[in-house]
Parts: structure tokens; sequence; C-alpha cells
């Protein structure tokens, strides 16, 4: 006991910090432990990495089935090295997809609390911006899913490289300004997305902060960022050229608001949807807002306005209303604790305080429940039932066979991995090719078809968008076995609790 007390004496400076990983750490790893296969997707990031193992760590030139029909490999490998490496030391692929993006997103909560500390200068307000942004479902599914292999590792990447930027603007070191040039560059060879809403909350950060200096620091670490990723760049620019790389970022929608008046102000209504979709942290946000520019701390809430202009703001923009949030709890809390501590309090100013007070905590507590309800009911997308008929199509079909997946959009991600072939839609690796959205848009009227039990709604789609798939991989439900069976057009060639797989007949 001694010994514990010393080290909580130690560590009373971190004790918000701690404090708040001890209270998020259980609901990051608990499907890690609840599951055995991982929650989302990430079959493209899984075979990037198996690409790179069976190449020898080469870079590949593209990767196959994802597109559809191939993409080049544009993406941004570093996280996939990883992961790769990771493998070829024998770590079981599974249980890297469970952990290690609880791992990450772990780790992102410290830069997290000490980059909101270092904008509201409020260790409450800190904490709780923490709490409130870990529990909101978008930065849950986004980073704690098995995509979290790469876009964990993107936001401690990013959040670190931030802090140290404003340090560095803030105050000169070289270690600190090192730090976040090299950080940045990683964040350039890991998610582009990431590097889009870091430029933009560094951006905000330069503009209340602004010095000839401060510009000009702030352009060294750009430059210092772009060193650290140029070999992979100049690989990147030599392989598939710049136009590539252009189209990649034009297709998450982050050109939109250049395209029309309607459409910027249909854009900021989605993107503030984002936040107003959970009404306690937006009364807790709005006046964190206003709070913010009365005392001239700019930084947050103009990277708030800016990120509202990004094609996909969904979780950047939960972050940036937690932390609006958390300042306004802060000093609020710290108000009513200096006031609670006074002396001789009249007892209705006590009572007043304390009601204040416990209505803080209930809307920071209902915040938090409303997305861990949320949070509780995620399950993983595929399971050994998935992996049967992954491996019967590997093992029974032409190598070269087309497929159309029905099913759920996340689920149907793994396919192209887990089956080795060819799906005629897919939205994962289209930005590559400029066709995002039309891909994505095709495989939301599929699911919209399944839900209304309507398989000529989907062969209207298949004829439309021109395409002739020679396997249909789908649920193994009644009525959709029996719609297919009455085109005389399929053959039943394996089936399973939760799927069937079907052939043209010829």
């Amino acid at each position: 006991m001694p010994k514990l007390l010393l080290l909580l004496q130690r560590n009373k400076g971190h004790i918000f910090l701690l404090s708040a990983i001890l209270l998020t750490a259980p609901i990051i790893f608990l499907p890690s432990f609840r599951y055995s296969f991982p929650l989302g997707y990430a079959g493209m990031f899984t075979m990037i990495a198996e690409k790179i193992t069976s190449s020898d760590f080469v870079l590949p030139m593209s990767i196959p089935h994802y597109g559809p029909g191939g993409i080049p490999l544009i993406y941004p490998p570093f996280a996939m090295y990883i992961f790769s490496v990771a493998m070829k030391l024998g770590a079981p692929m599974w249980a890297y997809l469970r952990l290690v993006p609880a791992i990450f997103s772990v780790i992102s909560i410290i830069p997290l609390y000490y980059l909101t500390l270092e904008l509201i200068e409020s260790k409450s307000g800190s904490f709780i911006a923490v709490i409130l942004i870990m529990t909101t479902p978008a930065v849950y599914y986004t980073h704690v899913w098995s995509a979290g292999i790469v876009r964990g590792l993107a936001l401690a990447l990013c959040l670190s490289g931030l802090l140290y930027y404003v340090r560095t603007i803030r105050s000169f070191s070289w270690q600190a300004f090192t730090f976040a040039g090299v950080l940045l560059g990683i964040l350039l060879g890991t998610h582009w997305l990431y590097v889009l809403f870091a430029a933009i909350v560094g951006t905000a950060c330069l503009v209340p902060e602004w010095k000839t200096n401060r510009v000009l620091i702030s352009f060294c670490i750009m430059l210092l960022a772009f060193l650290v990723a140029s070999p992979w760049l100049f690989i990147i620019l030599e392989r598939h050229g710049l136009s590539s790389l252009l189209v990649a970022y034009s297709s998450h929608r982050n050109v939109d608001f250049l395209q029309s008046a309607q459409g910027t102000l249909e854009l900021i209504g989605e993107n503030l949807n984002y936040v107003m979709d959970n009404w306690f942290i937006t009364v807790l946000a709005i006046p964190g807002f206003i709070l913010l520019l009365f005392r001239r701390k700019f930084h947050i809430p103009l990277a708030f306005i800016f990120v509202l202009f990004m094609g996909e703001a969904s979780f950047y923009i939960e972050i940036l209303a937690g932390m609006m949030a958390g300042a306004f709890c802060g000093v609020i809390f710290n108000y009513l604790s200096k006031k609670y501590t006074m002396k001789n309090m009249p007892p209705l100013r006590s009572v007043t305080i304390t009601i204040g007070t416990l209505l803080l905590v209930v809307m920071i507590i209902a915040s938090s429940a409303i997305g861990l309800r949320q949070i509780a009911n995620y399950a993983p997308e595929i399971d050994s039932d998935s992996l049967e008929v992954a491996a019967f199509v590997k093992n029974n079909t032409d190598p070269e066979a087309t497929y159309l997946f029905v099913g759920k959009i996340n689920e149907a991600e793994w396919f192209p991995y887990l089956l080795d072939r060819t799906p005629v839609f897919s939205p994962w690796g289209s930005e590559w090719k400029g066709t995002y959205a039309e891909q994505s848009d095709i495989l939301i009227n599929l699911r919209g078809c399944e839900l209304h039990k309507d398989w000529a709604c989907m062969e209207k789609i298949q004829h439309t968008q021109q395409v002739s798939p020679s396997l249909l991989v789908v649920p193994n439900k009644r009525w959709l076995v029996q719609q297919i069976q009455s085109t005389n057009a399929w053959n039943r060639i394996f089936a399973n609790n939760r799927y069937s797989v079907w052939v043209r007949r010829r």
C-alpha cells in the first residue's frame, strides 16, 4: 500500500490521463477477448500485408480483386509493413487484427489528452474530452475495429504530430520540431485522410498564433514530413504518376464543397449531424465553442469550422466536438469546485452548486452511455461459416471467376481477400480508379434490394451496370434461394448455415 501511494504521488500530475486510460481501455479491449474474429473489415489491408510478405518486403505494383479487378498499390503502406513483419515473425493473423487496433487506440489516448490540454489548458476538461471522444461510436468503429491496424496507428501519429507541432510553434525546440516532422512524415505513409485532418487542424492552430517566424517553422515542419515520406512518395510518383494521387484525394467527397452552394450546405449539414445525433454532447459542445471564442482560444473552433467542409468528417468532427465539450466542462467544474470549498457559503448556493455539478456529470455519463449502448452491440462481420465458404470457392471454382456478393456492406469487404476471386462490385480501392462514389452507391442499392427481399431488383442492378458474374455468394435464406431457383439461371453448388454459392448455368 505505501508503494502504491508513493506511485500515485509521483504521477499526481498525470492522474487525469491515467484515469482516462483506466476507464476507456476495458471498453476498447473488450471485443478483442469477447470474440474469436475481429470486428469490422480489413480484407484489403490484410491482402496488402500478405503481398508485401510474399514479395520479401518489396512494395508490390498492384493488388488483385479489389477496385474491382485489381488496383495500383498507391495506398500508404507503413501500417501494412508493420502487419507484414508481425506475420513474418509468427504473429497469428486473426489475433493481430483483434488486438493491435485496440493497442493503437489506447496509445492514441495519450496524445489526444495532451493535445487537448495544450489547447484548452484544463486537465479535468481534457480528461472529460477523452472519455466523450473514445465512447463515440464513429471514433470507436473507425479505430478499434480491424481496420484500426491502419487507422488506429494513423490516429496516434496524427495527434502526436499535431501535439509537437503546436508546442513547436509556441515555443521552438529542436526536439519538438523533429518529433513533429518525423511523426507527420510517417503519417504521410500511413493514411492520407488523417494527413488532411492534420493539415486542417495545423492551419487552424497557426492562425491564432500568427507570426512570420511561426509560419516559417510550420513550413519547415511540412518539408521535414515530406522528406521523411520521400522514399515512398518517389516510388509511387515514378510508378503511377501524380494524377492517381489527386484522383484518390478527391474521391471521398473532399471537393464536393467546390461544386455548388447547395452541395456545400448539404455537406455541412451532414457533417453537423454526426455531432447532433447525440444531443448531450451537442449541448456541452456549443457552450464550449462560445467559451473558447470568448477566451480567445480560437484553435479548436476554427478547426471545427474547417472540418465541416471535409468529405468524410464523421469522427474528425466528433473529436473536435468532444474537445469543445471538455473545455466547457473543465471550466464549469473548476468554477464549481472553487465555490464549493468557500467557507460560510449560504445553504441555497451550496445546493445550487451541487445540483449544477450533478447535472453536468449526468450529461457526461448520458453522452457516453448513448455511445456505449451502440458499441456493446458490435459483433464480427465474419465467422467460421465465412471461412468455410471461402475454402470451398477457392478449391472448387475457376480462379478467373467473378462473383456477386449479397449481404452487409462491411461483410462484403472481406470476400475479395477470403475468396481470392474478383467481385463485380467493390468500392474498396476504387478511390484509386476514381469510381468510389459510384461503387459505394451500387452496394448500398444492392443492400436495399436484399432488405426488400427482391432478387429481381438485384438482377436489374447487374443489367444496368452491364456485369455478368459467374458465381453468386449470398445468404442462405429461403426467400432468396426460392427466387434465384425460379430464374433457372443458376445451380447451387454449396450451402452452410449462413451462405449459399451458385454457379451460372451454361
